[in-house]
């Protein structure tokens, strides 16, 4: 309907209506709270799209997140993940991971926590010897 109203108007006409309709003017607060408005936007898309990347960089380069997710897929029992975990956490590991990936590495780390924990005993050491064989059993270096 208002295409056919802008149609029957002469170009002049409507020109003039729109040059009548800015020349009332408005109020300097309503421009003003129109301004805010556009500001605090901007910056709340901006706030946004900063946490976006923080979210991004810290879920792909988080080695302790790896480390969990690899547990997860590790053919490894509940007890046997809860003594990775605190090894890991107890020797502040910056990259926990690579607790799994040898059994030479997995063997130096458990000596290493092995002689630093106190309660460290003969069931400790068979356990770690139980998690090495679930992890690596076609190794000799397992045992």
């Amino acid at each position: 309907m208002t295409t056919i109203v802008l149609g029957a108007a002469p170009p002049m006409d409507r020109m003039q209506g729109i040059r009548d309709r800015f020349a009332g003017g408005g109020s300097a607060s309503a421009f003003f709270e129109v301004l805010l408005l556009l500001a605090m936007g901007l910056f709340l898309l901006y706030l946004g799209t900063v946490l976006v990347q923080r979210y991004r960089q810290h879920r792909t380069n988080d080695p302790r997140r790896l480390f969990h997710e690899v547990l997860r897929c590790l053919p490894v029992n509940v007890p046997q993940r809860d003594l990775l975990r605190r090894m890991a956490r107890e020797l502040r590991l910056d990259h926990p991971t690579v607790l799994v990936l040898s059994p030479r590495l997995l063997r130096t780390h458990a000596n290493r926590w092995m002689s630093a924990e106190r309660r460290a005993n003969e069931t400790t050491r068979q356990r770690l010897d139980e998690l090495s064989r679930a992890l690596f059993p076609d190794s000799d270096e397992s045992s």
